[in-house]
């Protein structure tokens, strides 16, 4: 068993599988989803559980963008709100650092904002069929 995680790779092998997730990345999704909420900064290697950093190197621009992706996928697929939000932090964190251009920052939030809107069309529709 392998006792490191390394960010990059697996984000660049979600990019090259255009952002399919299947049931054991929801476990990743979700620590990483806690690196983002908390510490504010998503590290190149933790350990096999992603419970420790074991470097100091933040991932870089690409990487964020592609966890960005990855997060709009997990929100999509589960109508899930949380990664929603960490979506919402991460896109805020990045534009305030410098990492995210205006233009991109906004057309990130676009998206988000479509996908709450959706989310809550959706849940007005299933109310609606069940009253």
């Amino acid at each position: 068993m392998n006792s490191e995680f390394d960010t990059q790779q697996y984000l660049i092998a979600k990019r090259n599988q255009n952002y399919v997730i299947g049931d054991s990345d929801f476990p990743v999704i979700d620590r990483l989803c806690k690196k983002v909420d908390v510490v504010k900064k998503v590290y190149q290697v933790y350990s096999a559980d992603l419970s420790s950093k074991l470097s100091n190197e933040e991932v870089g621009h690409n990487r964020y963008q592609e966890l960005f992706e990855l997060l709009l996928s997990a929100a999509t697929l589960l109508e899930d709100y949380k990664f929603l939000n960490t979506a919402l932090k991460l896109n805020d964190l990045l534009f305030k650092r410098g990492m995210l251009e205006e233009k991109k920052a906004e057309e990130n939030s676009r998206q988000l904002s479509d996908l709450i809107i959706t989310f809550s069309q959706n849940r007005q529709g299933a109310a609606n069929e069940r009253s």
